[in-house]
């Protein structure tokens, strides 16, 4: 019973986290105009890690993620491009391709990891 209830918590935990971050994407790609432009596609790669760190918590406490957590990642990356020239912001699909990457990184990636831990 305690093993549940450990499982459940961290769960919880979870999607907290996922939350918070999810809050900080909106805010770093909607309101956020960074000074300078950098390296030449880094923009993408900042794009590909917000989504891997997105997705991770839930692919790996998640059991079936891959059928909620896949789909609400790609639209909620959908919805930044549409929303983004809105606030000054450029719509690029390169942007929702490094953020696919991200998501189907973090998704293997947690898949694996929750596959090879001990169970709680």
């Amino acid at each position: 019973m305690e093993q549940i209830k450990e499982k459940s918590s961290f769960r919880i935990y979870a999607d907290i986290t996922m939350v918070l971050i999810a809050v900080t994407i909106v805010f770093l790609t909607l309101f956020y105009a960074p000074k300078g432009n950098g390296p030449t596609g880094m923009d993408k790669v900042y794009h590909a890690v917000a989504f891997f760190v997105l997705v991770f918590p839930g692919a790996l406490t998640h059991r079936w993620s891959f059928l909620w957590l896949l789909p609400t990642a790609v639209l909620f990356g959908v919805a930044i491009e549409i929303a983004q020239p809105y606030f000054g912001r450029s719509r690029e699909l390169a942007d929702l391709y490094a953020d696919i990457a991200g998501i189907m990184a973090g998704m293997i990636a947690g898949t694996m990891v929750r596959m090879w831990r001990k169970p709680l």
